[in-house]
């Protein structure tokens, strides 16, 4: 409909202008006619793209095919050619009759609009720190989640991505040292779900002076800005995208006969007798089940191929009067470990009218359901027999089934069958319906020129479902022979988890209500520039969980609590929140002309967080400043350094603020006694005590950031260069004070003060370079970040030594002992202190007693030893190609100054091994590198301590130097190549566009964990998790 009235209107307009030139005609020798067509660099037409006879208000627009017709009048000797994303185009006619322009897409000029706080700027004129990437740039850069495309791409932003889970993939990202608050379209909002497709840009805000304009939890902030229409014919754009992934890497496990032999060795190392025979190991790979032996690779059986699609179908267009975009995308993934899998419907309309004189009207809305499906068993590296575990311990001597019933092998606390885990468990599914929606009034004064009114208000709604199922399943458990001359045995009984079955359902729902009014004034003056805004915000937030769990079906078809049956044993939970916060920003932007530039903003913002019992807790002024000066635009800098278009140095100031913890701490906890507080009339009474004393001092934790930076673009864009130096302290940050105070308080101290400190600085700097050769055009990219934590103070214990406490240490470090290597002899132990009752043997781990009293202690010797697993350093490398319709894409990332534990500190700080450090631990299969490479006498230079089965104690199971690994990598995170085919072949099919493409994820690394088999973006203490997926992709783009 929309375009039949667009056709109607252009054939009105086509009348008028034939009469208006018959009307004309006398005066036609005046004019002359000029004809053309406007291309991208690639050289595909450009529809809707204007010409404007330079000085006048004449002028045209494309057509779909990018050609147009203009009427010059006399004296038009100039047309300037301008389309959104791209470089204005001035063309001198010079009695040309046909022109053909290709434009050059914006990226880094100076007169590129980007995306800050509650508006845009001119890259020219921002005096913060702020970089961006645009949606299509984004594109390039496969991936379904947001958050795993930024990291190498974006300078300041650290990201790890730190599983392969479908659903639970995206990465976990800080800036500058801080995690982010995210903004899309001008409301705070997740990003990770985002359809890339949807997405026009993202900003990303570094300093206080650009992010402290969003107050609460704004110490960086990354802007997300969807696509909008334009004012252009309409155009339907479908993409689609198939692919396959596997891990990354794949754990060589032990096979049947490797574990026989490792594990009679380990048993002759501890001074036992072997258990497998020569007999047995021809059993396992005979290649017959039947015998009860078998060799089985666990963990190829249960990482296997997965599959990813991408669909995307998007319309955008719209008149001087109205303008729209809409898109409905689907992204699926079905994982590599069998019940495993994700899918996600988004849907979005953009919409902006002129619905009356000076007031314009924008209507977003957004919708999204996730549903998120796996076993009974789940893959968090915490949960107790997650299916990577189990495949990581499942023995490979046995069968993966008998009979058709599986085959389970014993640990020290299960017996596990990770394809069994897969398929027999039950399920666990989550569903996630989200609503999103924005309504904004902007309203251009007549009576000043340059003042407006807005009014945007945002609401937002989620809908949670989750269902758990638990179904037992029969299982043979097989026992391995204790003896040369035994055999393999079985018992038949049921899995891990007893025989009941269970459900258990949720439901969570939240909505969020924000409100923003703002009044704005830009006007120049002559040589000055003026921007001004105010503005209000609030902020509501209130939410609902429910939880029900039953026991007990007959029927596990009747997976419905109505059919519990055990209903002793039924229970149900809930809860509910209510979140409210309000602020309040006046800003100044100024510049004379385009030299000197200044932005000023005050910030004051409220939290439910903090109590409004002491003055000046729960309200926080946040102010801030920046200054910028463009050398480049001086006279006599011109007239010294032509070949500098443009040369910027800048400064900024800023306070910034986060809560961090939960509401209500400046009020008394209360928790309910154990048992009966008082019995009346012989009926037992419950009670309740206060658990924390209030805080009512309790206030926002601040963060003073100073940032100073310079910009430079040089020989028309060729080169680019960026460079800043940044330092952030962060004072009154709110943390537990258990530690603080010794026992003798009882713990009864509050729950949070304000008392810690930390430090973070470092630089960041951006190089790029393009350029056009003929038909080749190139973008190359280097961008590296350097950031140092520190804790200035941490509430470490007065007794505690200087190498365990925390203040003066790296934020982040791991703690452990630092180790002298591996004890050579017993002559070696006999005269090194040791661990009191840890008895030690050849080959076990020698520790370093720092405080020289003769001994090894977990309270005096251990101490913060090893970096961060986050890195100090990350950068990345871009580049981007195109040459007659070929394309070229690709990312490298790296990292550097982090550290990777193998084994170390589990949460709740229990120390202790884990498959990567201990042959067989916890009962299970070992990596054939660690065995290998084990302590034994043969082999004493050896990477690893002592082979054992039984260890002489836990001395080796202590997180210590002895475990980290340098956990630096080069890794190439994407690449793609792809064909656009010529607009010539396309149009007598009533195609605009046409690209095919082929693209990858996480294609090639380079880090000294890969002989582990670890991935390096796995920072944490793992047993066994779902692996990050190398992707492969087909895909193709039409455009109609």
């Amino acid at each position: 409909m929309i375009h039949m009235k667009m056709t109607k209107r252009a054939s009105l307009r086509m009348c008028a202008l034939v009469a208006l030139l018959l009307l004309l005609a006398p005066v036609s020798w005046a004019q002359s006619l000029v004809r053309g067509t406007v291309t991208d660099q690639n050289g595909l037409p450009l529809a809707g793209a204007t010409i404007v006879v330079k000085g006048t208000t004449t002028g045209t627009t494309t057509d779909a095919n990018g050609q147009f017709t203009l009427s010059l009048p006399t004296g038009g000797e100039t047309l300037v050619f301008a389309f959104i994303g791209y470089e204005r185009v001035e063309m001198p006619v010079r009695n040309q009759k046909t022109i053909r322009i290709a434009m050059r897409e914006q990226s880094e000029g100076i007169n590129e609009v980007v995306v800050v706080g509650y508006g845009t700027q001119k890259r020219g004129s921002i005096t913060g720190a702020v970089s961006a990437i645009g949606g299509e740039e984004l594109l390039k850069r496969p991936a379904g989640n947001i958050t795993n495309m930024l990291g190498g791409v974006v300078s300041g932003v650290i990201s790890l991505q730190q599983s392969g889970q479908p659903g639970a993939d995206g990465s976990s990202i800080i800036v500058r040292g801080s995690s982010a608050k995210y903004i899309v379209d001008g409301i705070e909002r997740s990003i990770s779900e985002i359809d890339p497709n949807e997405i026009a840009s993202i900003s990303v805000l570094k300093d206080a002076s650009s992010a402290s304009v969003y107050g609460l939890d704004a110490n960086t902030v990354v802007i997300v800005t969807t696509k909008r229409g334009a004012t252009a014919p309409s155009r339907i754009t479908f993409t689609g995208a198939y692919g396959v992934s596997t891990n990354t890497l794949m754990l060589n496990m032990l096979d049947a006969p490797g574990y026989a032999y490792w594990y009679n060795k380990a048993r002759e190392m501890d001074g036992d007798a072997p258990v497998f025979s020569q007999a047995h190991v021809e059993m396992m790979t005979n290649g017959d089940p039947s015998d009860g032996w078998h060799n089985t690779n666990w963990y190829e059986e249960t990482f296997g191929i997965g599959t990813n699609t991408n669909l995307n179908v998007n319309a955008t267009g719209g008149t001087d009067k109205i303008k729209y975009f809409v898109s409905l995308g689907n992204y699926s993934q079905d994982g590599n470990v069998r019940g495993f899998d994700y899918n996600r419907l988004n849907l979005r309309s953009n919409i902006d009218a002129i619905i009356a004189n000076h007031l314009t009207l924008t209507f977003d809305v957004s919708g999204r359901i996730e549903s998120r499906h796996r076993p009974g068993y789940s893959a968090s590296p915490g949960d107790w027999n997650n299916i990577p575990q189990q495949a990581i311990r499942a023995h490979p001597y046995v069968p993966a089934e008998i009979d058709g019933v599986p085959v389970s092998t014993r640990t020290a606390s299960s017996y596990v069958n990770p394809l069994a885990a897969s398929d027999l468990t039950g399920y666990n599914r989550n569903k996630t319906n989200i609503l999103q929606t924005n309504l904004a009034l902007n309203y251009d004064a007549p009576f000043l020129k340059g003042l407006s009114f807005k009014f945007l208000t945002a609401f937002d709604a989620s809908y949670q479902t989750s269902k758990g199922f638990s179904t037992p399943y029969y299982t043979w458990v097989a026992t391995a022979p204790t003896a040369p001359t035994g055999d393999i045995s079985y018992v038949k009984t049921y899995d891990a988890r007893g025989t009941t079955t269970s459900l258990v359902e949720g439901l969570g729902h939240y909505t969020h209500l924000t409100t923003n009014s703002s009044v704005k004034y830009v006007n120049k003056f002559g040589l000055h520039n003026l921007d001004l805004l105010g503005l209000v915000e609030t902020i509501q937030r209130d939410g609902n969980l429910f939880g029900a769990y039953g026991y007990g079906f007959d029927i596990p078809q009747l997976d419905e609590l109505s059919f519990a049956k055990l209903k002793e044993k039924n229970d149900v939970s809930g809860s509910s929140y209510q979140q409210r916060t309000a602020g309040f920003l006046g800003r100044l932007n100024y510049d004379f002309d385009n030299k000197y530039l200044a932005e000023f903003s005050f910030r004051y913002d409220g939290s439910y967080v903090f109590g409004g019992m002491v003055k000046g807790k729960r309200w926080s002024p946040f102010p801030a400043g920046s200054l910028g000066w463009r050398i480049s635009n001086e006279e006599w800098f011109k007239q010294a350094i032509p070949n500098v278009d443009n040369l910027k140095l800048r400064g900024s100031i800023g306070l910034t603020g986060t809560t961090e913890i939960p509401a209500y701490y400046y009020l008394n906890t209360l928790s309910f006694l154990t048992g009966p507080a008082v019995v009346i009339g012989g009926v037992a009474q419950s009670g309740l005590l206060t658990s924390r004393p209030a805080n009512i001092n309790l206030t926002w934790a601040k963060a003073l950031q100073y940032n100073a930076g310079v910009d430079a673009t040089l020989w028309g864009g060729l080169l680019g260069f960026e460079f800043d130096v940044f330092y952030k302290y962060i004072y009154d940050m709110l943390s537990s004070v258990d530690a603080t105070y010794p026992d003798s308080y009882g713990g009864y101290v509050y729950g949070y003060a304000n008392n810690n400190k930390q430090d973070h600085k470092g630089f960041e700097v951006m190089v790029s370079h393009r350029h056009k050769i003929g038909d080749f055009s190139y973008r190359v990219g280097l961008n590296g970040t350097y950031t140092k934590r520190r804790w200035l103070r941490y509430g470490d214990s007065a007794n505690t030594p200087d190498w365990l406490k925390l203040t003066g240490k790296e934020v982040g470090s791991q703690v452990g002992f630092i180790d002298l290597g591996l004890f050579k002899d017993q002559e070696d132990i006999d005269n090194s202190p040791l661990i009191e009752g840890k008895a030690v043997r050849p080959g076990d781990i020698k520790y370093l007693d720092r405080n020289g009293d003769g001994k090894i202690s977990y309270e005096q010797d251990r101490g913060y030893i090893g970096l961060s697993a986050y890195p100090k350093f990350i950068g990345g490398f871009t580049f981007d190609a195109n040459w007659k319709g070929f394309d070229l894409a690709f990312i490298w990332q790296g990292a550097l100054g982090r550290d990777v534990a193998l084994t170390g500190v589990y949460s709740g700080g229990i120390m202790d091994n884990t498959s990567m450090t201990k042959p067989f631990y916890h009962g299970g299969n070992a990596p054939a590198y660690l065995v290998e490479n084990s302590w034994r006498e043969d082999h004493t230079d050896a990477e690893f301590p002592r082979l054992a089965l039984v260890s002489a104690s836990s001395n080796n199971a202590f997180s210590s130097t002895y475990w980290y690994r340098n956990g630096d990598y080069l890794r190439l995170k994407t690449a793609q190549v792809g064909y656009t085919l010529p607009q010539s072949l396309l149009k007598g099919i009533g195609v605009y566009g046409l690209r095919i493409y082929a693209d990858g994820q996480n294609l090639l690394t380079f880090s000294k964990l890969n002989k582990y088999n670890i991935d390096p973006e796995q920072p944490g203490v793992s047993n066994g998790y779902y692996p990050q997926q190398r992707v492969f992709s087909l895909g193709i783009k039409l455009t109609f």
